[in-house]
């Protein structure tokens, strides 16, 4: 049995109202279809570059980042590509941030300390985790709705082909979720 959730429109009935947050109301409203395909701009990699952004550019008006100093770059909608965070989060693991400061060059932004570098990461991982588990709930809801013993999920796009932590987080909160006489398995769908 193959189930095709096309869940992207979960919440336009404002039963996700309680989880949303500013940054998630201000992106819907600059999108091109407001009230609609909420759990998508939550969840997606369409959108979390823009999520990211939006809080980025919050704590800099409020002086927490970059010492109050952003860029023409930073403030302009859709200049925060979610590969982006995937390229953040991947960062080497020494704490130089070489792949952080990169970019934060291509953002323009003027001066930049390692706090800030260690904050700008920070941000990217509190949206990515957010995602992988709001997707993970919705998928372990699927999972245990079906009462099935093993299930294999298909997931498609960028975001869990290329994000260094999105299967892993998602792997773990199904789990969590998830009675535990059910197995499961994600694996990657190509091209849908």
């Amino acid at each position: 049995m193959i189930v095709n959730t096309e869940w992207g429109a979960f919440g336009d009935n404002g039963v996700l109202d309680f989880v949303r947050n500013v940054f998630d109301m201000e992106l819907d409203k600059s999108s091109i279809n407001p009230g609609h395909q909420l759990f998508e701009k939550m969840i997606s990699g369409m959108y979390m570059g823009e999520i990211v952004r939006l809080v980025l550019c919050e704590c800099t008006a409020q002086g927490l980042l970059f010492g109050g100093e952003g860029s023409e770059e930073l403030f302009t909608p859709k200049r925060f590509p979610t590969k982006y965070i995937s390229e953040i989060e991947g960062d080497s693991p020494e704490g130089t941030f070489s792949d952080t400061k990169l970019v934060l060059q291509e953002l323009d932004i003027p001066h930049f300390s390692t706090d800030d570098c260690r904050h700008v990461q920070h941000v990217c991982w509190q949206v990515s985790q957010r995602a992988a588990y709001l997707a993970a709930t919705a998928v372990a809801t699927v999972i245990n709705r079906l009462n099935q013993p093993q299930v294999t999920v298909a997931v498609d796009g960028s975001l869990y082909k290329f994000h260094p932590h999105f299967k892993d987080l998602m792997d773990k909160k199904i789990a969590q979720l998830v009675g535990p006489d059910k197995k499961f398995k994600l694996t990657q769908a190509k091209d849908g």
